[in-house]
C-alpha cells in the first residue's frame, strides 16, 4: 500500500509541474523561484524541483522543454513510474 500511495503521489506531482510549465501564471514564477526577497536563516530547504529532477531522472532544464509538449510529458511521467515500479 505504500508504495502505491508513493506512485500516486509522484505522478500527481509531475502532473502538477507539467500544468504549471505549460502556462503563464504566478505559480510558475514561484516554482523558479523568481521572487524577490531575503531568505530566512536555518538549514538549507530541499527544493520542488529537485524532487522533479530526482523522480524523472533528467536535468530540470530537460524537464522544462518536455514539459511544454503535453504528450511528451505524459510518456515521461509514465516511463519513469513504471521503472520505479519494476526496481522495487
Amino acid at each position: 500500500m505504500h508504495t502505491e500511495l508513493l506512485k500516486t503521489v509522484k505522478t500527481r506531482q509531475l502532473a502538477y509541474y507539467g500544468h504549471i510549465r505549460s502556462h503563464q501564471i504566478l505559480q510558475k514564477s514561484i516554482m523558479e523561484g523568481k521572487i524577490n526577497g531575503k531568505r530566512q536563516c536555518g538549514r538549507k530547504r530541499k527544493f520542488w524541483l529537485g524532487n522533479i529532477e530526482e523522480t524523472t531522472t533528467r536535468r530540470i532544464n530537460e524537464c522544462c522543454e518536455v514539459a511544454l509538449d503535453r504528450e511528451e510529458w505524459r510518456r515521461t511521467i509514465a516511463s519513469n513510474l513504471w521503472q520505479e515500479t519494476e526496481q522495487r
